[in-house]
C-alpha cells in the first residue's frame, strides 16, 4: 500500500502557479501569432513550417541534455532560469530580422532554450506538489497568463488596424516575448529548491529512460504521443491562417486571434477539473477523451462554417492540451523512477516535440503549399481532412492496446 503524499504548503503552490503564468505569457507572445507575422514577411509554407521545425528539432537535444543536468548537477530551477534568460536577447534580435535565414537561426536558438524549460518546468511543479492530481491547480495560472497577453496582443492589433490599415504589427509580439521571458527567467532562481534527482547518474539519461521501453504501456504512450504529434502543426502552424484568410474563415489578425484564445479559456475550465476527474476516471480515460477532441476539433475544421462552429471548435483545445498533453507527463511521471523523472520526460519530449514534430511539419508545409488555389487561398477542407482522419485512426488503436500500471518503486 503506498504512503499517502504530503500536501503541498500554499505557499508554494502560489509560487509555482506564477512560475506557469510568466513562462506561458512568454511563450504566448512569441508564438501566436507567428505564423501571421511570417506570412507578412513573404514566407511560403514550407518555410514556415520550417521555422516551426526548429522546435522540434531542438526537442530531439536540448531535453536529454537539460533532463540529465538537472538530473546530475543542478537544481531544475536555476536550470530553468538560465533558459528563459538566454532567450531574452535572442527574440529582440529575431524580431530585427526580414530574412528567412536570419528569422530561422534565431528562432532556433529560442527553441533550444524553450523546450528543455517546458520540461524542467514540469519536473519542478511534480517535485513540489507531492499529489500529481494538483498539476491542474498550478498549469491553469499558466492558461491564464496566455489568455493575458493574447488578448493584450488582439487590443494592440485593433488600435493598428484603425491607425494604420493595412500595416503588420504582428511582430511586435517578440519584444514583449523577450521583455517577460527574463522576467520569468529572474523570478525563476527564486523557486523551491528542486535538487538534483540522481547524483550517480554516468550518461545523458539516455540508459534509464529507455528502460522503460521494456514497460508495453508506456511503449504505447510513446507511439500516440508520436502519432498525436505529427497531426500538431495542422493545427499550431497554420490555424491562425486559415482563420484570416478570405478562402478560411476571412477575420482580421485581432478577432482571429481572440477567436484562438477560446481554446485557452476552455483550457482552464478543463484544468480546474483535472484533478476530480483523474480521480474518477483515471489516466487511460484522460487521455482518450483528450485524442478523441483532437480529433473532433480538426473533422469541425474542415467544414470551414459558419465561424461560430469554428470558434466552438477552437474550444476543444482545452480538452486537447489538459487531457492529452497535460494527462501524458502525469502518465509518464508516474512510470518512471524517482531517479530518472526528469530523463523520461525529455524521452516523451523527444518523441512528441522531438521526431513526431519534426515529420509533423513537414507534413503540414508541404500540404499547405500544395493546396493553394489560383488566385490565392488554400483549399482548407482538404487540409484538416488528413489529421482528422489520423487522429481517429489513433484513438482506436490506443484504446485497444494502452494498459496503464504505476512504477512501484516511484518515490519522491
Amino acid at each position: 500500500m503506498s504512503e499517502p503524499q504530503a500536501v503541498a504548503p500554499r505557499a508554494t503552490v502560489v509560487r509555482l502557479s506564477a512560475m506557469f503564468w510568466l513562462a506561458q505569457m512568454s511563450d504566448a507572445a512569441s508564438l501566436v501569432l507567428l505564423s501571421g507575422y511570417m506570412a507578412d514577411l513573404g514566407f511560403s509554407g514550407t518555410q514556415i513550417s520550417s521555422v516551426y521545425a526548429t522546435m522540434a528539432m531542438a526537442a530531439l537535444v536540448s531535453p536529454f541534455l537539460a533532463g540529465w543536468l538537472a538530473d546530475r548537477f543542478f537544481p531544475s530551477q536555476v536550470m530553468l532560469g538560465i533558459c528563459y534568460i538566454l532567450a531574452a536577447p535572442i527574440l529582440v534580435v529575431a524580431w530585427q530580422q526580414t530574412t528567412f535565414e536570419g528569422f530561422w537561426f534565431c528562432i532556433a536558438g529560442v527553441s533550444l532554450l524553450r523546450m528543455p524549460a517546458r520540461t524542467l518546468s514540469n519536473v519542478v511543479a511534480f517535485h513540489h506538489l507531492g499529489d500529481r492530481t494538483r498539476i491542474g491547480q498550478v498549469r491553469v495560472w499558466g492558461t491564464l497568463g496566455w489568455i493575458f497577453v493574447s488578448w493584450c496582443l488582439s487590443g494592440y492589433l485593433r488600435l493598428w488596424e484603425g491607425w494604420d490599415p493595412g500595416g503588420s504589427h504582428m511582430g511586435d509580439a517578440l519584444l514583449v516575448s523577450a521583455v517577460v521571458s527574463a522576467i520569468c527567467g529572474l523570478y525563476c532562481f527564486g523557486l523551491p529548491h528542486t535538487p538534483p534527482g540522481n547524483r550517480q547518474a554516468s550518461s545523458l539519461g539516455l540508459g534509464a529512460s529507455f528502460r522503460l521501453l521494456r514497460n508495453p504501456g508506456f511503449v504505447v504512450l510513446l507511439g500516440i504521443g508520436f502519432v498525436s504529434s505529427t497531426m500538431n502543426p495542422f493545427f499550431y502552424n497554420f490555424a491562425f491562417l486559415f482563420l484570416t484568410e478570405a478562402q478560411g474563415v476571412g477575420l482580421a489578425p485581432s478577432t482571429a486571434n481572440w477567436v484562438q484564445s477560446l481554446g485557452q479559456v476552455g483550457e482552464v475550465a478543463v484544468l480546474l477539473m483535472l484533478g476530480t476527474t483523474l480521480r474518477r476516471f483515471g489516466i487511460k480515460r484522460i487521455l482518450l477523451v483528450g485524442i478523441a477532441a483532437q480529433s473532433l476539433r480538426f473533422s469541425l475544421f474542415t467544414l470551414g462554417d459558419p465561424a461560430w462552429l469554428v470558434a466552438a471548435a477552437m474550444c476543444l483545445h482545452g480538452f486537447v492540451f489538459t487531457f492529452y498533453a497535460v494527462g501524458i507527463t502525469i502518465a509518464v511521471d508516474e512510470m518512471s523512477d524517482a531517479d530518472n523523472r526528469a530523463s523520461a520526460q525529455g524521452l516523451m519530449a523527444m518523441i512528441r516535440g522531438g521526431a513526431g514534430s519534426l515529420l509533423g511539419n513537414y507534413l503540414a508545409g508541404t500540404t499547405y503549399d500544395r493546396l493553394a488555389v489560383e488566385g490565392g487561398g488554400h483549399e482548407w477542407t482538404s487540409f484538416f481532412l488528413l489529421p482528422a482522419v489520423v487522429t481517429g485512426v489513433g484513438l482506436i488503436i490506443f484504446g485497444l492496446l494502452f494498459r496503464h500500471g504505476r512504477n512501484s518503486k516511484s518515490t519522491r
